[in-house]
């Protein structure tokens, strides 16, 4: 397979004031995957400081064209958005411009996807509080791709391994959670892992339910959320031809899907997913972006701050979000 048949993957470093551009550049000098060319998108200017912070030389061709990259047979490349704030380079703690610089460097990316000129967009670990665009702050990435790529449906799926998740009350007070437990919210969220499992080619995938409350509910005696809403919505899932099982209380779901029950779990809250996937592997989970127009995925850390500038970040994260992306664009490609 020549260079120009492989998929090419947009990979943004995320925050600079964090380990994301240590770890793409440790991803690039240790070789990205065979199946795919790769785009690094952003300030080549922090990308060449961050090669010489590892002692590493910066020989990749640099393109301020998205077209002239596109045609390119190199396997490695970098696109320069001249957006500056090297000063900011593994800063180590938040700062409104790396925020600014984060967001624009995947959404342009993201555009390019939609427009087909790369196959898929990757972006390194994001500082949430310091996420805007223009004048509009966003409260996570999620909600700033839903409204700038126009894609009101799009939700994060986790994978670690085989398994996959997707949650409905994502970064949400533990307060409020019941309030997004309804027969709509939870038949959606089974849709959309369906939707992941077979966008990965997972063949008749098994989907499991958690449950809101312990013991599922107790008949009722601890909460009803498990007859009046998730029972209901597990049911008309399966009148869909899905095949879903469920509520299942949560201290035992990911005992079973581990164990090779399931191929994907609904959750109701984020710790309730995100708990058992860290002890499962902290560090190994890739969060794909359901029903989104076009291929996104993310490693699951944040900007480690207390590791940035110090050379001893872990790049095999990244690389995992890099592997997925380029298994979905393949899968994607065939007819």
């Amino acid at each position: 397979m020549v260079n120009k048949d492989k998929p090419l993957i947009a990979v943004t470093p995320g925050d600079i004031t964090g380990i994301g551009p240590e770890i793409l550049v440790k991803v690039i000098v240790e070789g990205p995957p065979e199946a795919c060319r790769l785009l690094a998108v952003g300030d080549v200017p922090v990308l060449r400081s961050s090669f010489d912070a590892l002692g590493a030389k910066f020989e990749l061709p640099v393109f301020l064209d998205i077209g002239e990259a596109a045609v390119s047979d190199a396997p490695v490349m970098a696109l320069d958005l001249a957006q500056g704030g090297g000063e900011l380079l593994a800063l180590g703690h938040p700062h409104s411009e790396a925020g600014r610089m984060a967001a624009k460097a995947l959404i342009q990316s993201a555009q390019w996807a939609k427009e087909g000129k790369v196959d898929g967009v990757v972006f390194g670990p994001l500082v949430k509080e310091t996420l805007y665009l223009g004048k509009k702050k966003y409260n996570d990435e999620t909600e700033m791709m839903r409204e700038q790529l126009e894609a009101p449906l799009m939700k994060s799926v986790a994978k670690i391994g085989k398994i996959f998740r997707v949650t409905i009350a994502e970064h949400v007070p533990l307060v409020k959670i019941p309030e997004f437990i309804t027969r709509g919210n939870i038949l959606e969220a089974i849709q959309v892992l369906q939707e992941a499992l077979s966008m990965y080619g997972v063949k008749a995938p098994r989907i499991a339910v958690a449950a809101l409350n312990p013991h599922a509910g107790e008949s009722g005696m601890v909460g009803r959320e498990e007859i009046d809403h998730i029972a209901p919505a597990v049911e008309e899932a399966k009148k869909k031809g899905i095949d879903v099982y469920g509520p299942i209380p949560a201290d035992t779901v990911y005992v079973r899907a581990f164990q090779g029950q399931y191929d994907g779990v609904v959750n109701m809250y984020h710790d309730q997913a995100n708990i058992a996937l860290k002890m499962a592997g902290f560090g190994e989970i890739v969060i794909i972006f359901g029903r989104a127009p076009v291929i996104i995925t993310t490693p699951s850390h944040g900007p480690a701050y207390g590791k940035a500038g110090k050379g001893t970040a872990d790049p095999n994260n990244l690389r995992s979000a890099i592997e997925v992306a380029v298994s979905l664009a393949r899968h994607r490609r065939m007819p």
